[in-house]
């Protein structure tokens, strides 16, 4: 009978393979239980022109530091503070300096630029005239009427710049020319170096002619104003310590009020507003009436430091009507500054020897006016509130007050004379006002002794 037998393994070899089988480990290895990694071959990448500039840049970043810890701070500020000067000049220029020019030519802009360094940088008087003359020159050249505001202007900044630089008489020189080619054109005897060789086609003649006679025509006084203006500094530099004339002075302002009075009785017999130009909105032509009560307030000034009061009051009452006029029934400081000027005056003249069949009575009537004048000054300002009210007001009635004062003492009332000083003295305590209350004292002091 067939049988099957067993294959069995050799002893040998079982055992072997029991004995290996026992010695793996009973967990698997750490590694192993992890994710595996596939192996890779290490590699280099090359850095970017970009990455390479980055890191040298911080690199110098840190270097720079450390090696130069003030100084780099004072170069950043150094930088800083040079943007800012050159932005504020940028800002300057466009905003101050560049619209002074834009209604020249850019020649005549450049030349005058080139002047006006000479004048307000770099003071050398002859570089600026030089300067100044080739501007006209190219001005006329160019077109430009001999008596507009730009041409007139230029001669006028040229009396500034030698005044500026302390040549006073050259600078009264260019201002007495000036005025006289000025008041030429005004009375139409001169019309002007450039306009007779300006050439006008036949087809478009008697329109540019017309254009002509009313830009002349607005010009007229827009120039008479500037002549006024340059009679008054003409005064002024007179009057100065480099000239010292008296006489030629007082001659100027007497001129610029005879201009005044002369042009507001042509446009009132012509019917067209005393103050402005031909048009009642036009304020760049002639004169406002502040401008003409100043003119005449100037000279009453004069002839009020002579103690010629009796050429000062008509002055004043003429700036005063001016003002009454046109303010209305909102009146400014400027007339409570006149009303007690003219109080001033009429007991200045009050003190003079009268001329007079009674010079008692006449001398009482000059107090009592002056004690009106003076009261109407305080009551004008006591209409007037802020913000149109300001320290001329304040000031004017202090004085008021005071030459009531002087005027009750002068005339023996002692007790109301002692009530109105303290009453200017208190007023000018609150307004801080010094040379009030030194005078307030001082007279106090006087009627105490008497």
């Amino acid at each position: 009978m067939f049988t099957t037998t067993t294959l069995r393994l050799p002893r040998t070899v079982t055992s072997t393979l029991t004995r290996r089988l026992s010695t793996l480990p009973k967990t698997p290895r750490a590694s192993l239980k992890t994710h595996p990694q596939p192996f890779q071959l290490s590699q280099k990448r090359s850095l970017s022109t970009f990455q390479k500039w980055s890191l040298g840049l911080k690199q110098a970043k840190r270097d720079i530091w450390r090696k130069n810890p003030i100084l780099l701070p004072l170069a950043l500020f150094s930088a800083a503070t040079a943007t800012a000067i050159f932005t504020y000049i940028a800002y300057v220029e466009y905003t101050r300096v560049g619209p002074q020019y834009h209604k020249f030519p850019p020649p005549v802009a450049e030349a005058l630029r080139t002047a006006v360094y000479y004048t307000e940088v770099d003071l050398s008087p002859p570089k600026a005239l030089q300067a100044y003359k080739e501007a006209l020159r190219i001005g006329i050249e160019m077109g430009m009427h001999p008596f507009s505001d730009e041409v007139v202007g230029i001669k006028i900044q040229v009396a500034m710049m030698l005044e500026r630089a302390g040549l006073a008489k050259a600078a009264v020189e260019v201002l007495e020319r000036t005025k006289g080619e000025i008041m030429g054109f005004v009375e139409g005897k001169d019309h002007g170096e450039g306009v007779t060789g300006v050439k006008i086609e036949k087809e478009d003649g008697e329109e540019k002619r017309k254009e002509l006679e009313e830009f002349e025509k607005q010009q007229r006084d827009r120039v008479l104003k500037k002549a006024v203006g340059i009679e008054m500094k003409l005064a002024e530099l007179y009057s100065s310590d480099y000239i010292q004339d008296e006489k030629k002075a007082e001659a100027a302002q007497v001129a610029a009020v005879e201009l005044c009075l002369k042009e507001l009785h042509r446009r009132q017999s012509l019917g067209l507003p005393v103050g402005g130009g031909l048009e009642a909105d036009n304020t760049e032509g002639w004169l406002n009436v502040t401008e003409i009560a100043t003119a005449l307030t100037d000279l009453a000034g004069r002839y009020t430091a002579q103690e010629n009061y009796e050429l000062s009051i008509p002055l004043q009452m003429r700036a005063l009507d001016l003002l009454h006029t046109e303010e209305g029934n909102t009146p400014t400081c400027k007339q409570v500054v006149l009303l007690n000027s003219v109080a001033g005056c009429m007991a200045g003249q009050a003190q003079k020897p009268i001329r007079a069949e009674d010079p008692k009575k006449a001398r009482e009537q000059l107090f009592d006016a002056a004690q009106q004048w003076a009261k109407k000054a305080i009551d004008v300002a006591a209409k007037i509130q802020p913000p149109v009210r300001d320290e001329e007001c304040d000031t004017s009635c202090v004085a008021a007050t005071f030459n009531l004062g002087w005027l009750a003492e002068f005339q023996g009332k002692a007790k109301e004379a002692k009530r109105l000083y303290e009453e200017a003295k208190s007023l000018s305590q609150g307004l801080g006002f010094e040379q009030g209350v030194s005078m307030a004292d001082a007279a106090l002091k006087r009627l105490a002794k008497e």
